[in-house]
């Protein structure tokens, strides 16, 4: 089995927690192996198969996926293979093929779900309520309107007190919105806040299909908007971040100049490039949220449901590291230059640009270390003075580890 790189490890965890499930072709369009307007096309006929707009190397995506789908068996997930259809009503709807590779195509065309999420088949055949709500959400998650309509008027009729019977209701209004004028805004917002728990809870992986062109849709009509610390949530690079189009959140928010002075544009930049595996793209965005944002930061590292468990696990260790002289989440960053020293040939002295504590600690840990490097001995000397003096706790960590 190949080695499972711990950042798709997070990736399919993040995905667990947040879905209730993994999909691997999920993860190809979180990494951005598969763009997600290609993904519809493919949806609706218009590319066969998607073995021609993958990105990447062929055979490292199928190393990739044969090991998170491995990791997904290791931890207890039941496979189930799904079946992938047009997105056009009625019969038209046609089976589609993820690659013409019948080994790869069955590799990406499953999901992994934990053993209770499973039904019984008895249970599915048998019980017909049970049918048609698993009926309705695959029509709601293949953009099938007619069908879902269809299926909904059944259940109201065989169960009219079925307690899931509101929440197809707003599903299927959200659906039969795509194809009317975008609303205001903040309605526009305030009813994909209400749905997205149900769709997420009644269509599990699949709630994405239903959900993105939605907040892609509201993304457009928030496509001037400036970003608002009184209303954060409504900015494009919120509803670009709930559609899962990464590469869109990092354009909207390197695109404002002043995106450091915002926590919650620098958490989802953070987010954004943990995603697409930028890893130093990330690093700069929660060196930026610890200078200027230290006590978001710090709630946010402690999060359970932060999703990059890879910053979260240096930042244990950043919290293990404390001596008598007691450290916080402005003086991460320069930490982490000196827990991994090679990364002063990837964020730049020039990211700590103010005038913060934190920002002067580490422009004092980068000259150091660029002075190390270059065998510059007397300055080395001179800025292990200066780190000493101003200082102390992080000196201590340099003493104790190099």
């Amino acid at each position: 089995m190949t080695r499972l790189d711990p950042a798709l490890q997070a990736q399919v965890d993040a995905q667990l927690m947040e879905q209730g499930g993994f999909a691997p072709l999920e993860l190809l369009i979180n990494c951005g192996r598969l763009t997600y307007a290609d993904y519809e096309s493919w949806r609706r006929g218009e590319i066969e198969l998607l073995d021609d707009v993958l990105m990447g190397s062929a055979e490292k995506i199928r190393a990739q996926v044969e090991a998170v789908n491995a990791y997904a068996r290791s931890i207890g997930l039941v496979e189930q293979a799904q079946e992938f259809h047009t997105w056009q009503s009625g019969a038209a709807a046609k089976p589609l093929r993820v690659s013409a590779d019948g080994k790869l195509h069955r590799l990406i065309a499953t999901r992994f779900v934990p053993a209770q999420s499973v039904p019984q088949m008895d249970l599915f055949f048998d019980n017909p309520v049970v049918a048609l709500t698993n009926g309705i959400a695959q029509a709601l998650s293949s953009r099938n309107a007619a069908e879902a309509q269809r299926l909904l008027d059944r259940l109201y009729a065989q169960a009219p007190n079925n307690t899931d019977l509101p929440a197809f209701d707003q599903l299927l209004t959200a659906l039969l919105s795509l194809n009317q004028p975008a609303t205001d805004a903040a309605q526009s917002l305030a009813f994909l806040q209400k749905i997205a728990p149900h769709a997420k809870r009644l269509l599990g992986t699949q709630s994405r299909d239903l959900l993105s062109p939605l907040w892609s849709r509201l993304a457009q009509r928030l496509q001037d908007r400036p970003f608002s610390p009184d209303e954060p949530l409504l900015h494009r690079s919120h509803a670009l971040s709930q559609a899962q189009d990464w590469a869109g959140v990092s354009e909207c928010v390197r695109s404002d100049a002043d995106w450091p002075r915002h926590a919650e544009l620098c958490l989802r930049l953070a987010h954004s490039a943990f995603y697409r595996q930028q890893r130093i793209e990330a690093l700069t965005a929660w060196c930026h949220l610890c200078w200027q944002h230290p006590a978001q930061a710090e709630q946010a590292l402690e999060s359970k449901t932060q999703p990059d468990t890879g910053v979260t696990a240096l930042w244990r260790r950043f919290l293990d590291s404390e001596d008598d002289i007691e450290l916080n989440a402005a003086d991460f960053p320069a930490w982490l230059l000196l827990h991994e020293a090679g990364l002063v040939q990837h964020l730049p002295l020039e990211l700590a640009a103010g005038e913060t504590r934190g920002e002067a600690q580490y422009r004092s840990v980068h000259r150091l270390l660029q002075a190390r490097r270059a065998g510059r001995k007397d300055e080395e000397l001179s800025l292990r003075r200066e780190l000493q003096t101003r200082h102390p706790a992080l000196f201590g960590y340099l003493k104790r580890t190099m």
